[in-house]
């Protein structure tokens, strides 16, 4: 094991930026939560608080990406608008500790999978072997925190809640791996310029997705909206999103690479599972209670092990 460690390289301020996400993201379905609102309205308030942020971000970077990079932003962004809508309609039917952590292990399947074989994070075969393990280790921590003891117990509005939690997964997955292929296939060099560049071209496509996406399900004007309480209540949710967003696309296009920074930001399932049950107060049980325990502990081993590769 010591042989593959730090083969990456890679600053110790890397790896505490790659811990920001998890913790801005665990506490967006708590701030959703008292934001209230429909997940459309949600979708559009968050992407409008993401919107604002690039447009500080930009004031002081003072770059603006063209062509292919600006339309690989933009699709990036879209998706994370898809991810939005799906993991809000996902946490109100079924619960933040129990749809984060669904969300947070297809997520981390695409983009640790997808980083590993099309940008060759993983090169030697211990780096193989233990990453995936730490996949297998971080999938069954976030099983075992959705473990619920009553099977039966609002089966039928957690099954419409799962449709949600994938979109959120494949979704969400995509946002952050479409920024990184850009990089990889295109030959741009990565680092904080570039990220902070990209974020409002994520942002423009994220509130234009709300803003189709509101239209399409809800069948209303989408611009009256921004006159409505909730939206405006749900920018908060949006700033998270962003430093998370700022934060895991400087350290996924640094030294750390894709695979260790996206299963870092996916320690976010601790976050939101332990605050759905302290803030929100979600019931569980004494099994379900320990299952959850024993889950995040799965989840910080796999994020550790890959890490140290």
């Amino acid at each position: 094991m010591p042989a593959i460690i730090n083969q990456k390289g890679g600053h110790i301020l890397e790896y505490l930026l790659a811990l920001v996400p998890a913790l801005a993201w665990g506490n967006v379905g708590i701030a959703q939560n008292k934001a209230g609102g429909k997940p459309t309205q949600a979708t559009i308030g968050s992407m409008t608080g993401f919107l604002i942020f690039s447009l500080i971000i930009l004031a002081f970077n003072r770059q603006l990406l063209s062509g292919m990079a600006f339309f690989a932003g933009a699709l990036s962004g879209f998706c994370l608008a898809l991810a939005n809508i799906g993991q809000f309609d996902g946490m109100n039917k079924m619960g933040v500790s129990t749809a984060v952590p669904l969300v947070a292990a297809q997520q981390l399947m695409i983009n640790t999978l997808l980083g590993a074989f099309l940008f060759h994070n993983w090169t030697t075969t211990d780096q193989w072997l233990f990453g995936i393990l730490a996949i297998v280790l971080v999938i069954i921590g976030s099983q075992l925190t959705n473990y619920k003891e009553d099977k039966s117990a609002g089966s039928a509005q957690k099954k419409s809640g799962m449709f949600g939690v994938v979109i959120a997964g494949i979704f969400g997955g995509m946002y952050a791996f479409i920024p990184n292929a850009y990089k990889y296939y295109w030959h741009v060099q990565g680092g904080s310029s570039f990220s902070y560049a990209m974020m409002l071209p994520q942002a423009i496509g994220g509130i234009i997705g709300a803003i189709l996406l509101f239209a399409i399900l809800e069948k209303k004007n989408p611009f009256k909206q921004f006159a409505n309480i909730y939206i405006w209540r749900n920018t908060f949710v949006g700033v998270l999103w962003a430093v998370g967003n700022l934060c895991l696309l400087i350290v996924s296009t640094g030294k750390i690479g894709l695979a260790t920074a996206f299963t870092f930001s996916q320690l976010n399932l601790v976050v939101a599972s332990v605050e759905g049950i302290l803030v929100i107060h979600e019931k569980k049980t004494h099994k379900e209670t320990i299952s959850l325990s024993f889950g995040n502990v799965f989840v910080i081993a796999g994020a550790v092990i890959t890490a140290l590769i």
